[in-house]
C-alpha cells in the first residue's frame, strides 16, 4: 500500500509535521506502507523541503501545471499512490480526475474566509476529511455540506515516547538549573512584522529577568532556517550573547523533546499549541492571525490554561510579567498545565486518523475501485 502526503507548504512547518506524526502512526499499525511526501513547487517556500527532509522523508517536487502537461505531470508525481492524504491543500483534488484508483483523503483547517462558497465545495469528491482539533474549537457549520464524511479525531500528538522534563532537558543538553523559555520562529509563517516582534519582545524581556531574580535564564531558538535573519530584528544585537541559542529545524523526536525540556514554551501555531498543552510545558500563547488558532486561544484563556496575549499587546514588560509568574509561581503553574492538558486528550487523535486512512484503502479494495 502506498500512501502519498501533501502537505501545505506556503506558510510555515506546521503541516509537514502534522503529516509526519500521521506518517509514522500509520507504520506503526502497518509496517509494509510505503509513504511519499510530494511538495507542490508553486506554492512551496523552500525551506519546507529541508524541513520535510530533516522530519525523515526525502519529498518530491510536482512541478507547475498547465493544461497541456497537467496530466503527464499529476501521474508521474502521483501515480502510483493508493491513498493520497493532503492537509490545506485541497485545491489539488481535482486532480485526482488522473488517479482513478487513488483514495483522497483531507486534513481540513478552520476556514480563513469564505470556504463555502470558494473551495469546500471541493471536499464533496473526498472519500473521507479529517477534523483535527480539540472540541473546543468547534466544528464550523459550514461543514454540514460533507458532514457524512467529516471524522472528528482530535489533535495529532505523538508524545508518548518523549523523556519526561529532567531526562529531556540531558539529553538535549540544557544548562542545570537554568531556566529555558523556547520559541520556533519557523521561518515566519505570519509575516517578519508579527515574527520580529515576537523575537525582539522575547530577547528584550529575558534581558529584564537576567538582571533581577533569574540570572541564568536562557532564550532558545528553535527551526531558524536562516540565522542571518536574526540580524533584521530590531533591537537584537549583531552578535547574540551566549543566553541565546539559535539551531535549526529539528527533526520531530528533537523537536517533542526541547518542547518538554522548556520551562516555558511560546507558541504562536495549532501544532505548538497542542503539543505543548499535551506535554504539559507551560504555555505563552500569541495566536497567528487565523481562525482556528484564535479560536483555540481564545477557549485556552477563558479556560485559564495559558497566558494569551494579542499580538498587539506583544511587548517585553507583558512577556516579563508572564515569564515571572509562570517561573514564580507554581500554585498557579500546576492548575494552568492540567487545565491545557484536558483540553487536547481523550481524543483518538492521530491514531483515529491513521486507522481512517488505512479503512478507506480498504472499503476502495472491496469495492472493486
Amino acid at each position: 500500500m502506498k500512501i502519498i502526503m501533501l502537505p501545505s507548504v506556503s506558510g510555515g512547518i506546521g503541516h509537514i509535521s502534522r503529516t509526519a506524526t500521521l506518517a509514522r502512526t500509520l507504520k506503526k499499525l502497518d509496517s509494509s506502507v510505503e509513504i511519499d511526501f510530494v511538495l507542490d513547487s508553486e506554492r512551496l517556500r523552500p525551506f519546507n523541503i529541508d524541513a520535510t527532509m530533516r522530519l525523515g522523508y526525502r519529498p518530491r517536487l510536482m512541478p507547475s501545471r498547465t493544461p497541456e502537461s497537467r496530466g503527464p505531470i499529476v501521474r508521474a508525481c502521483l501515480g502510483d499512490a493508493d491513498v493520497i492524504v493532503d492537509d490545506v491543500q485541497r485545491y489539488l483534488v481535482p486532480l485526482r480526475h488522473h488517479l482513478p484508483h487513488a483514495a483522497w483523503i483531507s486534513i481540513a483547517m478552520h476556514p480563513i474566509k469564505d470556504e463555502l462558497f470558494m473551495d469546500w465545495p471541493m471536499m464533496a469528491q473526498m472519500d473521507a476529511i479529517i477534523w483535527a482539533y480539540p472540541p473546543a474549537v468547534g466544528l464550523p457549520a459550514e461543514l454540514e455540506i460533507v458532514a457524512d464524511k467529516v471524522v472528528q479525531t482530535g489533535p495529532f500528538l505523538d508524545v508518548e515516547g518523549v523523556p519526561e522534563q529532567d531526562a529531556a532537558r540531558a539529553r538535549m543538553g540544557f544548562e542545570p538549573g537554568a531556566p529555558y523559555i523556547v520559541y520556533a520562529p519557523r521561518g515566519y509563517p505570519f509575516g517578519k512584522t508579527f515574527g520580529h516582534r515576537m523575537v525582539s519582545a522575547l530577547f528584550e524581556a529575558a534581558g529584564t529577568l537576567r538582571q533581577g531574580d533569574y540570572p541564568q535564564l536562557r532564550l532558545l531558538l528553535l527551526a531558524v532556517s536562516d540565522p542571518a535573519e536574526l540580524r533584521e530584528v530590531e533591537g537584537l544585537p549583531a552578535e547574540l550573547p551566549p543566553w541565546v541559542e539559535v539551531l535549526g529545524v529539528q527533526g520531530q523526536e528533537d523537536t517533542l523533546a526541547y518542547q518538554r525540556a522548556a520551562d516555558i514554551l511560546i507558541a504562536e501555531g495549532t501544532s505548538t499549541i497542542h503539543e505543548g498543552a499535551a506535554l504539559g510545558t507551560p504555555l505563552v500563547v500569541v495566536p497567528g492571525p487565523i481562525k482556528e488558532i484564535l479560536l483555540l486561544a481564545e477557549a485556552m484563556k477563558k479556560r485559564r490554561a495559558a497566558h494569551v496575549f494579542k499580538i498587539k499587546q506583544v511587548a517585553a514588560e507583558v512577556f516579563a510579567e508572564a515569564f515571572a509568574t509562570i517561573l514564580g509561581k507554581p500554585d498557579e503553574r500546576y492548575p494552568m498545565i492540567d487545565r491545557a492538558m484536558a483540553m487536547v486528550s481523550g481524543g483518538g487523535g492521530v491514531a483515529a486518523a491513521a486507522r481512517l486512512v488505512l479503512d478507506v484503502h480498504a472499503r476502495r479494495q472491496a469495492r472493486g475501485a
